[in-house]
């Protein structure tokens, strides 16, 4: 028998009783004042044990009945957004002036071209005659420095003792195997230069060769500036 039986048959009995007192009591005096106390002495115990079987009844519920437990919540994995192909933007339709400014900026582009190969040609061309024109300097250089040395090494024929610009004459001593003709044409040399050229006019008594200068335009008076001391060779450009 558990708790709640005992209790509840206790209570009946104590019903029974305070019935059977009240009953009892009624018979003998209905109205006094001992009853009365009685029967709410036993109303009392009798309210007294049931407020203990509800607070008896409801500490068992409690223990018996299954503890409540939250649900575990499971962590959701977040998912990836598809990845979104972008989408090519269609190209605005090009207005007529647009078109307009493309085809000005490509002939003018076309026409730096033809500039372009155009100045190209010609550098070629300037390059060609540079080339040719160093070429000839080369050839001249050469040329001078052999002429130069021809005149430094040719042969002294003699050496002028005295010139004059005024009346372009010259005399010169020749040397021991020397011998000229009237009208030979010989040349002025000094250091490794040529400065101007001479023609016998006689062979003077006195040993020396008389001789007329020979204008070559390079002084203001046209006659070469011959001094005393200038070497008589041979003319070699002949």
């Amino acid at each position: 028998m558990n708790t709640t039986n005992l209790l509840l048959g206790t209570t009946s009995l104590l019903l029974v009783v305070g019935f059977a007192l009240s009953f009892g009591g009624l018979t003998n005096s209905r109205g006094s004042d001992a009853n009365q106390k009685k029967i709410e002495s036993l109303r009392e115990e009798v309210a007294r044990m049931d407020a203990e079987d509800h607070a008896i009844e409801v500490a068992r519920l409690r223990t018996n009945s299954t503890p409540y437990l939250p649900t575990p919540v499971t962590p959701v994995t977040p998912i990836a957004p598809a990845p979104v192909t972008p989408v090519a933007a269609e190209p605005d339709p090009i207005s007529e002036e647009t078109k307009a400014i493309i085809a000005s900026q490509e002939e003018k582009i076309e026409m730096q071209k033809q500039e372009i190969d155009a100045l190209a040609n010609k550098a070629e061309t300037l390059e060609t005659e540079n080339e040719e024109i160093f070429e000839e300097r080369v050839e001249q250089g050469q040329e001078q420095r052999m002429a130069a040395f021809r005149v430094k090494n040719a042969l002294t024929m003699g050496t002028v003792t005295f010139a004059n610009k005024s009346n372009a004459l010259v005399t010169f001593v020749p040397s021991a195997s020397a011998n000229f003709q009237e009208g030979r044409v010989l040349a002025v040399r000094r250091n490794s230069g040529i400065i101007g050229k001479i023609q016998i006019d006689r062979l003077d008594d006195s040993g020396e060769y008389v001789a007329t200068m020979r204008p070559h335009g390079y002084s203001p008076d046209g006659y070469p500036d011959i001094q005393p001391g200038d070497t008589i060779i041979i003319d070699l450009s002949n």
